[in-house]
């Protein structure tokens, strides 16, 4: 990948790119497997940190699961604008999605992601309280625990959803001793361009 960066080739650059975020998606080692996302709400950018799940790169569709009760949700469905931030400090790049999101729940896509998911994932999604709320002492969950009763994963499955997110634009910036460089990547219009950094 680092060599792809050194060159000029931005058609090359964006394809790699694309294929560091697919291979990212399974391996938990990976630099982009986590990433920064950002909504808006009450005018305010609100960031978190979550989990890529999924990669489609032809259709330029990225993907992270959440609970339908948190806050990130509601700020969607009021303005589907969400910012993804990946840093690789090995490769020294940033990378800057730009996407609108779905919220997909209670369909095919929410099914499918649920049935792919460890048991110690689906157990984040029992808590009682809602992602956010004022609690009085925090509400500790076991995600290793192996006798699950059948309505408690009911509970948890009815809280998930898997949010899928379309990029129309895409900004790279690579820094390194023999030149500092950015990208960016137009889907509205399918044009590549170098911005200076």
């Amino acid at each position: 990948m680092k060599e792809t960066l050194l060159g000029n080739d931005l058609i090359e650059i964006e394809k790699q790119i694309w294929h560091l975020l697919e291979q990212s998606v399974k391996n938990a080692k990976s630099a982009f497997h986590q990433a920064y996302v950002a909504t808006i709400h009450n005018n305010l950018p609100e960031q978190r940190t979550i989990v890529l799940r999924n990669i489609k790169k032809k259709k330029k569709k990225l993907r992270f699961h959440t609970d339908i009760r948190s806050e990130k949700i509601k700020h969607l469905q009021n303005n589907r604008s969400l910012s993804w931030l990946f840093y690789d400090t090995e490769l020294k790049l940033q990378l800057r999605i730009y996407t609108k999101a779905e919220i997909c729940y209670n369909d095919e896509i929410a099914k499918v992601a649920w049935e792919n998911s460890r048991l110690s994932s689906q157990m984040c999604y029992t808590t009682q309280a809602k992602s956010g709320s004022i609690i009085d002492k925090p509400e500790v969950i076991d995600v290793n625990q192996k006798d699950i009763e059948p309505e408690l994963l009911e509970f948890a499955r009815n809280n998930f959803c898997v949010v899928e997110a379309k990029a129309f634009t895409m900004d790279f910036v690579f820094l390194n001793a023999k030149g500092n460089k950015r990208g960016f990547f137009d889907y509205n219009v399918n044009k590549f361009y170098w911005r200076q950094i």
